[in-house]
């Protein structure tokens, strides 16, 4: 990650599953990849929410790094938390903003995660 911002690099948009996963009891958390790029000063745009259905059998590849903690469509709400408030996203994909919007207007956000 250091290479990257040392190259100019200011902000990477990898998939959802490459910036959380569950810690021992199963929450999900930042992944080290996330806190490594957080480390370095890099922005990042997270994709995409929603992007696997139904997430009552544990979200499909979008969700593959937390599978354990996924049971619910509420689970969407607990990772976009998670990716706002640990992860330090900038911004993040989604096919239905309707979910991001709700959840920005619910903290309060105006362009701001």
């Amino acid at each position: 990650m250091d290479t990257l911002a040392g190259y100019g690099v200011n902000i990477i948009a990898p998939p959802l599953w490459m910036l959380v996963t569950t810690d021992r009891r199963n929450r999900i958390v930042a992944s080290p990849y996330a806190r490594a790029a957080r480390n370095a000063g890099l922005d990042i745009i997270a994709w995409s929410l929603e992007r696997s259905g139904p997430l009552t059998n544990g979200g499909g590849w979008y969700y593959q790094s937390v599978k354990p903690a996924i049971n619910n469509d509420g689970d969407t709400l607990t990772l976009l938390d998670v990716l706002a408030r640990d992860v330090g996203v900038i911004g993040v994909f989604s096919d239905w903003p309707a979910t991001t919007t709700f959840y920005a207007n619910c903290r309060k956000l105006r362009g701001k995660p």
